[in-house]
């Protein structure tokens, strides 16, 4: 079947739509002529019956032929009349026979028209009731139609059967004529089948040029790569026809612009909600790049009409969101941060080797001692307490290196006594950890620094459905009137290119389903409390 679908794919189109227009033609043809054969071959048929049982009554009741059967013989003139009313009717021959034999015949042939058993197959119930009929006698090619009528001879007191008049057509004459007729109508579909040949033939060469000479498996071949180039590409496509309506968007396009249902061929106009962006995006010049906000997005449009033939057909939108690249910049801080958290250990710990070093180089090994003991012991307290108390390494890494960043910028962080956390769910990954968690402790060891008795707490639980993030500092609060502020993006009181922090932080805690509550008195310190749900099928069903 395969190759077979493979044979025909490889015809050309022209071919094809002439085969297919030349296959109808001839079939329409074909059974219009059938058609037309048959109604002429019934109606002629009809026609004779109806002349034969005509003719036959007619010369049975005719006075000649009466006069001849009380005589017993006929008469030349009979013979001639007989002959007239036959070539008059284009009968086969007409029989007048008696009871024992023909009594007079005329055919328009040499040869016996009728064999004897034929005759009396024909008029054995003429002969005996005097009926008149249409009969049929013989098969195949020599069959015969027969019109038949008893002769009853008046004798005064009473009447007789005499004979019986027979009218005679051949069936294989009647349908020859029929041919004869039916060779016009076979020369007019020729001339019709010829006459559509060659209007198939330039109506498929007219469809193929509007095709670029194109075959239908190399137009498939290449919507299916368009469509897939076109849904491959990162950026937002939004394509246009004349009349500004929209004949595709890739799935970027719907992303960008948060299209959820279909757009094609809907006003553009419809599909941007946005009359300001949509008047920006329609006043775009060719080669002209514009930036503008949608729906809280940063966006960078460009546009490329298409035309054809110096007309244009249509426009083809490019459109960039800026957050992307925004967020990779984000991404980028996050892990620096992550690194920072680890050179700050590494610089801590430096610190402390070069202070062990020192009390080395000058013979005071009891203080040594006393250090490195300290110093293990911190360490070893603040590792076993992880290790038993945060049984997620993800969130282990993180608060060692804020651990140590805090202490590097003199800063008391601790870890809350009754902290408590099993492995986190898979869903909830090392990045979006590290943005929550990050940014909460580094907001909160700034907003401490350089506080005498400045501190941060960190707490964390999962007892019930959630896991929950405490991170509480003493500083300086947050205003009533900023309590939501903090949360926009941009929004800072540190200086320019800040205010992304807790933005991303709202931002990756609703990607995980969760939620987030600050609690603040000015003057006293702040409480962010994080809540992620323990089950993935939890955050589904809540999403």
């Amino acid at each position: 079947m395969k190759s077979q679908k493979r044979v025909f794919s490889n015809i050309p189109i022209q071919i094809k739509i002439t085969g297919l227009a030349l296959l109808i033609i001839m079939l329409i043809v074909g059974s219009i002529s059938t058609l037309v054969i048959i109604m002429d071959y019934q109606e002629d048929i009809e026609a004779a019956e109806n002349i034969a049982l005509q003719t036959a009554k007619t010369l049975s009741y005719m006075p000649a032929v009466q006069e001849a059967f009380q005589q017993g013989v006929h008469s030349e003139e009979l013979g001639l009349v007989i002959d007239s009313i036959r070539q008059d009717v284009d009968a086969s021959s007409i029989i007048i026979r008696d009871r024992e034999q023909v009594f007079l015949m005329d055919s328009d042939s040499i040869d016996e028209p009728m064999p004897s058993a034929l005759q009396e197959e024909a008029t054995g119930i003429a002969q005996m009731f005097g009926n008149s009929y249409v009969t049929t006698v013989g098969k195949g090619k020599d069959s015969l139609l027969v019109g038949v009528s008893g002769i009853q001879i008046d004798y005064g007191s009473y009447y007789k059967m005499q004979g019986t008049a027979m009218v005679v057509y051949d069936k294989g004459q009647i349908l020859s004529g029929i041919v004869d007729g039916a060779k016009k109508i076979i020369y007019i579909s020729i001339a019709g089948i010829l006459l559509g040949l060659l209007g198939s033939w330039i109506l498929a060469r007219d469809i193929r040029k509007d095709m670029l000479g194109l075959e239908p498996n190399q137009i498939a071949s290449l919507y299916l790569e368009r469509t897939a180039v076109f849904r491959s590409i990162r950026e937002g496509l939004v394509v246009v026809d004349a009349n500004e309506e929209v004949t595709m968007a890739n799935p970027a396009a719907k992303t960008i612009l948060e299209i959820k249902e279909k757009v094609k061929g809907k006003k553009l106009r419809n599909v941007i909600q946005s009359e300001k962006v949509f008047h920006t995006l329609r006043d775009l010049q060719k080669g002209e790049t514009v930036e503008f906000e949608y729906n809280g997005q940063m966006l960078i449009a460009d546009a490329q009409p298409v035309y054809q033939e110096e007309e244009r057909i249509g426009i083809i939108y490019s459109i960039k969101d800026k957050t992307e690249i925004r967020k990779m910049a984000n991404t980028l801080n996050e892990v620096k941060q992550y690194s920072d958290d680890l050179r700050a250990q590494t610089h801590e710990f430096k610190n402390k080797l070069h202070v062990l070093f020192g009390l080395l180089q000058l013979g005071r090994i009891p203080e040594a001692l006393e250090f490195l003991t300290e110093e293990s012991q911190q360490q070893q307290n603040s590792t076993d307490f992880l290790n038993r108390n945060i049984l997620d390494e993800k969130v282990q890494a993180i608060l060692i290196g804020k651990i140590a960043r805090a202490s590097e910028t003199k800063v008391n962080l601790y870890i809350h006594p009754d902290s408590s956390l099993v492995p986190l769910p898979d869903y909830i990954g090392l990045m979006p950890l590290l943005t929550i968690l990050g940014n909460l402790i580094d907001n909160s060891l700034e907003a401490v620094s350089g506080r005498n008795g400045g501190y941060v707490s960190v707490f964390t639980t999962d007892y019930g459905n959630d896991v929950i993030f405490e991170v509480t500092d003493n500083g300086d609060g947050i205003p009533d009137e900023l309590a939501q502020t903090i949360f926009q993006k941009g929004y800072s009181q540190k200086g320019t290119g800040r205010g992304y922090g807790l933005y991303n932080v709202v931002k990756e805690i609703s990607n995980l389903g969760g939620e987030i509550e600050v609690e603040s008195s000015f003057g006293e310190g702040t409480t962010f409390t994080v809540y992620l749900k323990k089950e993935i099928e939890a955050v589904e069903k809540g999403s």
